[in-house]
């Protein structure tokens, strides 16, 4: 990901876990031990078809993160009150000569 663009990020749920059988998403994105962004699932796009959540973040949310790593974790609740998480992931910040939204 670089910093100041708007890139879209999907998550795709393994078979045995349909997104329309989630009552909760909670995707959060940290970076030195500390929360910098969080995407609940009003902010989501929930595919059926291809079993997965998108979204697309904002040149803001982009600037929130320094260049270098920062960890990414996808926490769901199904119907019947089972709780998944992913994974941790880690993605690489990429710096830009110039962070100003246009």
């Amino acid at each position: 990901m670089r910093r100041a663009t708007t890139p879209t990020h999907t998550f795709t749920f393994p078979e045995k876990v349909s997104v329309d059988g989630l009552s909760e998403i909670l995707i959060t994105y940290s970076q030195d031990g500390e929360i910098i962004l969080e995407k609940h699932e009003a902010d989501l796009t929930l595919s059926l078809q291809d079993n997965s959540v998108s979204y697309t973040l904002t040149q803001d949310e982009t600037n929130k993160f320094a260049p270098g790593k920062a960890l990414v974790q996808v926490r769901a609740k199904s119907e019947s009150g089972t709780v998944l998480a992913s994974q941790m992931l880690w993605l690489e910040v990429k710096p830009v000569l110039n962070s100003e939204e246009i």
